[in-house]
């Protein structure tokens, strides 16, 4: 479900295009000795621009369908086709709802901002002939924050690269508040239209792909590589025993009021580990439903479990750029740990940095503390509040899941990270393969319904400088006075920090693939 935190307001009234070589396309056909099941897979390779000024800079019967997803650092989003002739859009890619939406041409969110939908996609239903009017005034997304988008229903053509979905049914945005539309791949009880009718669920695109014979189970796994990484993956209805380490453990997904809706396991541990593996803070005995939710760029906690981490990381609350820490502690050795499903389960380690993210104002410019000591960098893990707890991609970049909608299931494991090496396997029965147990010591029960506010849209501007000073660590995060990390008994290596588009942006900065095919992008 779409979800950011405060600090990620996109500015869409001035939209800069990030411009990025498609070097390498290739699309290929594989034919099983076992049943001709058809593999579909396609590898982008492709050279981003980095490290410039924002403002100036335009920023698978084995039955399995592959689809690449690059990395851009706040959303992703998924290129298609829509109609016929096929018009393109980028959606984003969301686990955490179950409708696709696009906007339409004459949507407010288009006529405000035409360039945005012009890059991404903006639905023309005269220019098709596939259109198909399935419900009109009826599509309604209600978010948390009472946002909404709303419009019409239609069945059409979609398509995924040379994957061709007949008759699917989605939403044409009349009224949003962002210029790009969603695919949602989570349960079809979690569709909006059944907060108007519980029964009248339709085929959403997981249920469309078995339907039409493209895989054999309502299943998908996620890959979404790290984030320095420009490609990512998923697989609808394969597992890719290559992309992580171990075995997959399977999690029990734990149901709303009696019913399956979203993607809710049972975390039972959090830990953070200096570069030593010596435990800086710990809390077991936990059993918290946590959403995956690949729609969220963050991470959310409770206060009791997120105060005691957000106090020993040292992270400051500022005026202009709300959470933030000193851009430094990307270069921190130190891992949080995060158990599931109790005794037996399975510990997914996280990079400190994979929550350290810079932020630029405006003028494109690093903005630093007020007292000067060096850059300011954004938090990505958070109190949940009043809301659901949620695991976005911050966490989901380090965990290889594989989602089981058919027996109500999780995969996962920890995450192979640039592997190129590929081993696919079909998700054809009641079992996930290669999951070695399944972890359900631990439970947790699920009460939170309904779906996470939408991007923001709003537009904040920042100075140059913070309005607070830099904070004083408590842990021990390996990280000198320089910023460099200490390199003894060091976990792991972090690069530098990556860039990031964030609150203080006056434009939307998107990656734009030059060829619309199955790749996804990055927004964040």
């Amino acid at each position: 479900m779409p979800f950011s935190s405060p600090r990620i307001l996109l500015g869409l009234s001035a939209l800069a295009l990030l411009l990025f070589n498609v070097s390498h396309v290739t699309a290929s056909l594989f034919t099983s000795h076992k049943r001709s099941p058809k593999v579909l897979s396609f590898d982008f390779k492709k050279d981003v621009p980095r490290n410039t000024p924002l403002a100036s800079r335009l920023r698978k019967r084995q039955k399995t369908v592959t689809a690449d997803i690059d990395n851009a650092e706040i959303a992703y989003l998924i290129n298609m086709t829509v109609g016929t002739p096929g018009q393109p859009f980028s959606v984003q890619l969301d686990t955490g709802s179950s409708d696709i939406w696009i906007p339409s041409v004459d949507s407010d969110a288009c006529q405000q901002d035409a360039q945005a939908c012009q890059a991404l996609g903006q639905y023309d239903e005269s220019a098709s002939s596939s259109y198909v009017e399935a419900g009109q005034g009826q599509f309604q997304i209600q978010y948390q924050d009472n946002s909404a988008v709303t419009g019409d229903y239609i069945n059409e053509t979609l398509a995924i690269g040379n994957t061709v979905i007949k008759n699917m049914t989605m939403g044409l945005a009349l009224q949003a508040t962002r210029p790009f539309g969603i695919m949602g791949i989570g349960y079809d009880a979690d569709e909006s239209i059944t907060a108007q009718s519980p029964t009248a669920v339709y085929p959403n695109i997981v249920a469309q792909l078995k339907a039409q014979g493209f895989i054999s189970t309502l299943a998908y796994s996620l890959w979404l590589n790290d984030l320095n990484s420009l490609t990512g993956s998923i697989l609808f209805g394969g597992v890719d025993t290559a992309k992580y380490h171990g075995n997959l453990v399977v999690l029990p997904v734990q149901p709303t009021n009696g019913t399956y809706t979203d993607f809710t396991v049972a975390l039972s541990s959090v830990s953070v580990l200096d570069c030593s593996g010596a435990v800086q803070f710990s809390q077991t005995n936990l059993a918290l439903p946590v959403i995956l939710d690949s729609g969220t760029t963050d991470a959310y906690l409770p206060d009791s479990v997120v105060n005691p981490i957000l106090g020993g990381v040292g992270v400051i609350n500022d005026n202009d750029y709300g959470s933030i820490v000193p851009c430094d502690l990307a270069n921190s050795p130190a891992t949080l740990s995060f158990g599931f499903g109790g005794n037996g389960g399975l510990n997914i380690s996280v990079g400190l940095g994979e929550f350290v993210t810079p932020i630029f104002n405006e003028e494109g410019v690093q903005p630093t503390f007020k007292d000067g000591a060096g850059t300011i960098c954004s938090w990505g893990l958070m109190s949940s509040g009043t809301g659901p707890i949620l695991f976005g991609d911050a966490f989901l970049r380090s965990a290889y899941v594989v989602y089981d909608l058919t027996n109500n299931q999780i995969g996962m494991a920890q995450t192979n990270f640039n592997t190129t090496d590929t081993h696919v396997v079909e998700i054809s029965g009641s079992a996930i393969p290669s999951a070695s147990i399944t972890a359900s010591a631990v439970m947790a029960s699920q009460t939170f319904s309904g779906i996470p506010q939408e991007t923001n849209a709003a537009t904040k501007t920042g100075s140059t400088q913070a309005t607070a000073p830099h904070g004083s660590p408590t842990f021990n995060l390996c990280v000198s006075e320089t910023g460099s990390a200490k390199k003894k008994g060091a976990a792991f290596a972090v690069g530098p920090p990556r860039v990031e588009v964030t609150t203080v942006i006056t434009g939307l900065v998107v990656l734009l693939s030059a060829a619309f095919g199955s790749s996804v992008i990055l927004l964040r």
